[in-house]
């Protein structure tokens, strides 16, 4: 028993600790490079036949390693006010971008780019797997950037979300 023990003691002093190599250079750089996302944005979206208006918000997080990104969809006629959480961060170990949420909707999400861009990302759903297909956010200027995608089965038909934001704040 006391074998066993020491050498579980041991297995776990050998284990790698968490580094600071995770939030290297090249990933500290990269989240320099979206830094004009950080504040307020105002967005007007259509998906299929409808269409509205949001808030969304970024900010830095866990020493600027991250963005956290919040959404704000007001009440309309038929449907309650909703809200989001998102963290988006750059892993240059393979070099993407990452995105992870929830909603308040009780929706979840998990993307990851097809690269290490930044005027175009384009983000491709990986949980639910009930989302098929990507989401492109493109950069147009640092007061402004849009989203298309994704697509998905809505009343019987495919629909595209369109998202436009400038930045107020």
């Amino acid at each position: 028993m006391r074998r066993s023990l020491v050498l579980l003691v041991a297995a776990v002093l050998l284990l790698p600790a968490p580094s600071q190599a995770y939030a290297d250079a090249a990933d500290r750089s990269a989240m320099r490079s979206v830094q004009y996302l950080v504040g307020t944005w105002n967005c007007a979206h259509t998906v299929g036949d409808f269409s509205g208006t949001y808030t969304t918000s970024f900010a830095n997080a866990f020493d600027n390693t991250w963005l956290k990104q919040r959404y704000d969809f007001p009440a309309t006629k038929t449907e309650p006010g909703w809200y989001g959480e998102f963290f988006f961060g750059y892993d240059g170990r393979v070099p993407r971008w990452v995105r992870f949420g929830a909603m308040s909707t009780g929706q979840y999400f998990a993307m990851v780019s097809n690269g290490a861009g930044v005027a175009s990302i384009i983000w491709d759903y990986r949980l639910p797997s009930v989302v098929s297909g990507n989401a492109t956010w493109t950069k147009k200027s640092d007061t402004e950037f849009t989203i298309d995608g994704p697509s998905y089965p809505e009343n019987g038909r495919t629909v595209t979300e369109h998202h436009i934001c400038k930045k107020s704040s």
